[in-house]
């Protein structure tokens, strides 16, 4: 009797919190689908007609990120949405447009895809695109960097990372038990665990954990990222006016410091948002502008989260929650928690 108790109201707890889960995920989809893109006048002349537009972008790319927590908790780019600003932006009749990104890479198909989304936009509007990065531009985010006319970097940025990696698995060499528990899975093996490490996939079993990888599989896999790597180095080099030989020997697929990215002509120049505006004004010689930029309206969890930071402007005021979330890889948290 005590058990069957036990087990109701266990039962009761479960079911509760699962009605509390799709509740809060129904919210969460539903302040997402209201958010609204646009532009908006931030400075300048409001009667000029030097218009300077300016895009921010966040966090890795790739697609249709449909996930009810990445809408919401975690900044990312998509293809998709970019091409909606840039639309917007053709009513605008900007002649110059900065890209202000901060991305660690992404998806091979959708780093393409929005490599093409910016240069078509340059084709039919004759823009001037800048990208600047004040945190990390890296792998696919560099990629998509090669369609800008000019890349800038502030001190202390991370540029480069220009290779393409594929997934590692792990092969259990003669697996002998396996063993599910409240902690996780655990494994037995006779002989230990290997792990491999390519930059690909093939075969419907290919990464079969309980099978060692044929040679011409591993081969098969490293001529595909081969192939994408060769592309993307072949785009760098066209971009940045750089010899291919010097990007694969030299460069390679290292991080470096804005300082080292400038030396290996990987950006521009080093300077900080509002050194960028002046250079636009002295090298296009304008005696006024206006700037517009993409806002996006935080949804009702954002505000939540926001709201943690801004409770209390006293000075003195800590931000216990903020505490809890410090981290020096900002980068890959939600863009509205890295000021915590």
């Amino acid at each position: 009797m005590v058990f069957f108790n036990v087990f109701l109201r266990t039962l009761g707890f479960l079911s509760a919190l699962l009605v509390f889960v799709i509740m809060i995920n129904l919210l969460i989809n539903f302040t997402d689908n209201i958010k609204e893109n646009h532009f908006s006048f931030i400075e300048g002349d409001e009667e000029s007609e030097n218009i300077i537009a300016t895009i921010n972008l966040n966090g890795p790319i790739f697609n249709n990120a449909n996930h009810i927590l990445t809408n919401n908790f975690y900044n990312y780019i998509n293809p998709a949405h970019v091409k909606s600003y840039l639309e917007e932006l053709k009513t605008l009749k900007a002649k110059i447009l900065i890209i202000y990104i901060n991305s660690p890479g992404g998806t091979v198909s959708a780093t393409a895809e929005l490599k093409n989304i910016f240069e078509n936009f340059k084709k039919d509007t004759n823009i001037k695109i800048y990208f600047l990065t004040n945190e990390i531009l890296a792998s696919g985010g560099y990629w998509i960097a090669t369609s800008a006319d000019k890349i800038f970097a502030s001190y202390g940025s991370i540029i480069g990372s220009i290779g393409v990696s594929g997934p590692s698995w792990f092969y259990y060499n003669t697996p002998l038990s396996l063993s599910s528990g409240i902690i996780g899975q655990s494994i037995e093996t006779k002989n230990g665990i290997e792990v491999f490490s390519q930059n690909a996939g093939q075969g419907k079993d290919l990464f079969n954990p309980y099978r060692k990888p044929k040679d011409e599989e591993i081969m098969h896999l490293q001529k595909i990222v081969d192939e994408i790597y060769i592309d993307f180095i072949s785009k760098v080099s066209k971009s940045r006016k750089i010899d291919l030989s010097i990007i694969k020997n030299e460069i390679g697929a290292l991080i470096y410091s804005s300082k080292q990215a400038k030396d290996n002509f990987l950006i521009d120049d080093i300077l900080e948002y509002e050194k960028l505006i002046e250079f636009i004004v002295n090298q296009e010689d304008w005696d006024n502008y206006k700037i517009y930029e993409n806002k996006v309206n935080n949804s009702i969890v954002e505000n939540i989260f926001l709201n943690f930071k801004y409770k209390n402007i006293n000075k003195n005021y800590t931000n216990k929650f903020c505490e809890k979330l410090e981290t020096t890889i900002n980068v890959m948290i939600p863009f509205f928690l890295k000021d915590c």
